[in-house]
């Protein structure tokens, strides 16, 4: 029987995040619980300044893929391994916005997030 990968995408949204991800800090995490993180950037489309110099972006009509967010990914096969790697993620950077942060993860890896983020209230 083949061991089924765990994949989790923990969408963070602007201001969501406690500090600024850094790919640097994020491959060391990885490392040291043996899981596969990688970081991307998304610039939304919808992005405009508000009088003030206020940045304003219009999520309603987009899909949430095009939405201004940091992107991390988490690979791997061993569940704690994994889950020592997402209690460090959150630990350190918060967790996502639960409802849905998590859109394209697995449903294991979903289940291992959401546990953890319980643990926390949410946070």
């Amino acid at each position: 029987m083949a061991v089924s990968k765990l994949v989790a995408v923990m969408r963070y949204f602007p201001d969501d995040a406690l500090i600024p991800f850094r790919e640097e800090d994020l491959k060391t995490i990885g490392r040291k619980h043996g899981v596969k993180l990688s970081l991307e950037e998304v610039a939304g489309t919808g992005q405009k300044i508000l009088p003030g110099g206020v940045l304003c972006e219009e999520t309603r009509e987009i899909p949430i893929e095009a939405a201004t967010q940091s992107v991390v990914t988490l690979e791997g096969d061993s569940s704690e391994g994994f889950r020592r790697c997402v209690r460090e993620l959150i630990d350190t950077y918060r967790g996502p916005v639960p409802i849905w942060g998590l859109w394209g993860s697995t449903a294991e890896a979903e289940d291992i997030v959401n546990d953890l983020l319980d643990e926390n209230d949410g946070w």
